[in-house]
């Protein structure tokens, strides 16, 4: 599913360290697990899915509760609605149903028409509907 070699193109070391470039920041960021996996989904999201840029949201701020939450990845559709929400986790994290859960509380804020929950071992699709509902898809959307 994922485009390496791009994102491997976009890797270098500094200090002892791995960084890599981010696209959608345009920043380096350090290459933690998450932030691998978080990069390659970018990369899907441009390069297969043909998602563009400017309608890709890093990092997006929510509150929740009263709590400051933040979003791996939103994206927009065209009238600059949420369309698809994605959690990223490190590869040791389990994708289960507290994941789903996790996603799909931060969506009853966002309200996006799906849900995408990935450790760059296995990700899984959910079209969304209101507040904690999902029902599995077989693949990511194309744009709307």
């Amino acid at each position: 599913m994922m485009n390496f070699k791009l994102f491997l193109e976009r890797i270098f070391i500094a200090d002892s360290q791995r960084y890599v470039f981010d696209p959608i920041r345009k920043k380096n960021l350090l290459l933690s697990p998450e932030e691998e996996v978080r990069q390659q989904m970018i990369d899907y999201l441009i390069i297969d899915k043909k998602y563009p840029k400017s309608l890709i949201s890093l990092e997006k701020g929510l509150i929740y509760n009263k709590l400051q939450k933040r979003t791996d990845i939103l994206v927009f559709n065209r009238e600059h609605k949420p369309f698809l929400l994605v959690e990223c986790k490190a590869p040791s994290v389990k994708i289960d149903e507290t994941t789903l859960k996790q996603a799909l509380t931060y969506n009853e804020i966002l309200d996006a028409s799906y849900v995408v929950l990935t450790n760059g071992k296995k990700t899984l699709c959910f079209r969304a509907f209101g507040a904690l509902k999902a029902e599995q898809v077989t693949s990511i959307p194309d744009l709307a």
